[in-house]
């Protein structure tokens, strides 16, 4: 097994391997999880501090949640949410493993409003998506129909402007997909924009341009050759006011 470790991302190690590294003692000791790169770029992205609140809807299974605990040292509160219970419990069960009890895994409706909910330091909304930049891993996404994909950029976009409200004034918002499809993209976060004028962009850490061999941007396409990751967008996003 070979290990390179990510230059701009210290806590990024990229394996190659052919045997299941679940089997490694280390795996089941909760030393480590599994994710692409491109998860941990949008989880950085957040940069979120210990002692805060972090949303994270639509999370399952979890990996992007870890990360930012990790971040956080387990200081603070992370409401991990999902709308499949089952989901929810594997959010619970890899939190388990890895020791995080910052983590709180909720059955959440992301585009339903819960005040009870309160306000957040930082949001990740990681939306439901058409999966075009994982078909490498999952080649059936390929067959989808065109009627499935249809309806997602109005999904999207739903969501989103309904876990903003949860963004209290001066924190951050990011939005993400796994997909490279601009009507689910650019298209969905500029139309967010215009419609909500208390948030602003928000260029991403330099850490992510410099993963992603980037020039500044608030809004990022991330190609497979540009930085040996799975097909992604991040955008980040602050509210002013």
């Amino acid at each position: 097994m070979q290990v390179q470790q990510e230059e701009a991302l210290t806590d990024c190690l990229r394996l190659n391997a052919t045997a299941s590294i679940e089997r490694l003692q280390a795996f089941e000791q909760g030393l480590f999880y599994i994710q692409d790169k491109s998860s941990q770029m949008c989880a950085a992205s957040l940069e979120a501090q210990p002692g805060e609140r972090i949303l994270d809807c639509c999370a399952a299974p979890g990996s992007k949640t870890f990360t930012i605990a990790q971040q956080m040292q387990g200081e603070g509160q992370i409401i991990s949410c999902d709308i499949f219970e089952e989901k929810v419990k594997k959010i619970q069960a890899g939190a388990a493993r890895l020791g995080l009890s910052c983590v709180d895994a909720r059955l959440q409706d992301a585009s339903v409003y819960d005040p009870q909910l309160g306000e957040f330091d930082r949001v990740l909304c990681d939306a439901p998506c058409s999966g075009i930049g994982i078909i490498g891993r999952k080649p059936e996404i390929k067959y989808k129909e065109e009627a499935q994909l249809s309806d997602l950029p109005q999904l999207q976009l739903k969501i989103l402007e309904n876990v903003c409200r949860y963004v209290k004034v001066g924190g951050r918002l990011v939005y993400s997909t796994c997909t490279l499809l601009p009507n689910e993209n650019t298209k969905v976060v500029e139309q967010f924009l215009q419609r909500h004028s208390e948030f602003e962009p928000l260029i991403l850490p330099q850490r992510v341009l410099q993963a992603a061999n980037s020039t500044p941007t608030w809004a990022l396409t991330l190609l497979p050759q540009m930085a040996q990751t799975d097909g992604f967008f991040i955008a980040g996003m602050k509210r002013v006011r």
